[in-house]
């Protein structure tokens, strides 16, 4: 966000708020136009069923995690082997030295607190074997409860294993809506709601909506639609190449571009698609318009292994340069910065090249941690990045940091306004507001949120909007008021 003159956010007080109550809905933040809020989402809903369906829902109560099958047998003979003597400091023990043993550094962040639940578990874990065919059947409904018990007797499932499933397989199953909102931002009333029946798409549907020239432009769970701002009528719809994409649309010039499994270019007016490109598969980081010389832009793509520069006007691949992660790419001129999970890579400045070939890359700060999610913010010649448990502040020519925090800030992107760095930490639970500013790391306020992990609050006007589990909130940051 621009840095507003009206904001004035010396501390986070929460001085008004004004909450909106929602039944379930997925993660992606609002956005505001003019005195407008704007959510797109998908709501989910269990109703009753003679169906039994093995959803991404009920797959969690299970726990499952894939592994390469030599090191799930290896796991599992070490946990049957466990003695159940073996407590406490002991066991805390064993299991740190065979993660140590037996992960590399990247499997011990993404899977050594799972390893370790089942080692802790020891008898009681439904073994391996089970869980994989288990997570084999998701999402393929069995049309009454017993053909679900015929099938896990036909696949001679253990008799108290079998009973955990069919306890845990609910008698309903998700029923999906697409939805647009509209609501007034001074008090949070529906102005207009805008739905579509949809397939359920579990909790990776979690686009932000684009407001451009009295439009929204949404994505739901497998359809782009275009509405009309001020009364949500449906002006059209078209069908997205990928399913329940994590990216949001972006508008330039008369064009909508989405990244939802394929890159994907839309006529703004009409929706008709314009040109596809299969090569820049992504569905969770959107798309960014580069432009570092007059009059010839790049669609930049950031894939789960590359970055890709398109032609915007034919979907052509231009340039291909080292990347890839969910994080959407910033641009500032001549210079595209990347927050990137590839090795060596980490957080990455690139500078364009006369001619139009691939850019170059300037520096990388590399780190290991799990998740790198969050967008980098480019101010004033500086980059400043905010997750993988870091705060960081580095010169954007160099690369030479000139601050880092280690912080618990994952998934969710920093704000700037007023010269103020706003970002979620504890998964959300707070919100931390830092000065945007070289020289030091200053803290100038925390404030509890309890917003969902995953979705960036939005700044407007001197408020703040931000999205718990089951509520849209609204905070009035303005001092005096």
């Amino acid at each position: 966000a621009d840095a507003d003159p009206r904001i004035g956010l010396d501390e986070v007080r929460v001085l008004e708020g004004r909450d909106v109550a929602f039944p379930s809905f997925e993660h992606g933040p609002g956005v505001v136009a003019g005195e407008r809020v704007y959510l797109s989402l998908v709501w989910h809903e269990r109703v009753p069923s003679e169906q039994r369906v093995l959803d991404q829902e009920t797959m969690q109560k299970f726990n499952h995690r894939g592994l390469p099958k030599e090191l799930s047998e290896k796991m599992e003979a070490a946990r049957i082997a466990l003695s159940p003597r073996m407590r406490g400091a002991k066991l805390d023990a064993f299991i740190e030295q065979w993660n140590k043993d037996n992960l590399s550094p990247e499997q011990q962040i993404a899977l050594g607190s799972w390893v370790a639940s089942r080692f802790r578990a020891g008898s009681t874990a439904i073994p391996m074997i089970w869980l994989d065919k288990i997570n084999a059947k998701q999402d393929q409904p069995f049309p009454t409860a017993a053909a679900l018990r015929s099938w896990l007797d036909e696949e001679k499932f253990p008799p108290d294993i079998a009973q955990k499933v069919i306890d845990t397989v609910p008698n309903t199953m998700m029923k999906a809506q697409d939805a647009v909102l509209c609501l007034d931002m001074a008090t949070g009333k529906e102005q207009w709601k805008f739905t579509a029946e949809a397939a359920p798409a579990g909790r990776k549907c979690s686009s932000t909506c684009a407001v451009v020239s009295g439009k929204v432009y949404a994505m739901g769970g497998s359809q782009l639609y275009c509405l009309d701002a001020e009364t949500g009528k449906q002006l059209w719809a078209s069908p997205l190449p990928g399913k329940a994409p994590g990216s949001s649309p972006l508008v330039m010039q008369d064009r909508v571009y989405v990244t939802s499994g394929a890159t994907t270019a839309y006529d703004a007016a009409t929706g008709k698609q314009l040109w596809e490109q299969k090569a820049a598969r992504c569905d969770t980081a959107s798309p960014t318009w580069w432009e570092p010389t007059a009059g010839k832009p790049s669609l930049v793509i950031q894939t789960n292994n590359k970055v890709l520069g398109l032609d915007p006007s034919t979907g052509t691949l231009q340039w291909e340069v080292e990347g890839g992660a969910q994080s959407t790419p910033v641009a500032s001129g001549p210079w595209l910065v990347i927050y990137s999970g590839s090795k060596e890579v980490g957080l990455r400045a690139y500078k364009a090249q006369p001619g139009g070939t691939a850019p170059k890359a300037a520096w990388s700060h590399y780190w290991l941690t799990r998740r790198y999610t969050g967008s980098p913010i480019i101010h004033e010649g500086l980059v400043y990045a905010m997750c993988g448990e870091k705060h960081l502040c580095m010169e954007l020519e160099t690369g030479k940091p000139r601050w880092e925090e280690t912080v618990n800030s994952t998934i969710s992107s920093p704000l700037l306004a007023d010269g103020k760095l706003l970002i979620q930490e504890n998964n959300g639970s707070h919100i931390r507001l830092i000065k945007a500013d070289p020289s030091s790391y200053q803290m100038l306020s925390r404030a509890k949120a309890d917003a969902m992990s995953c979705a960036t609050p939005a700044v407007s006007n001197g408020r703040l909007l931000v999205r718990q589990k089951e509520k849209l909130v609204c905070f009035d940051l303005r001092p005096g008021t």
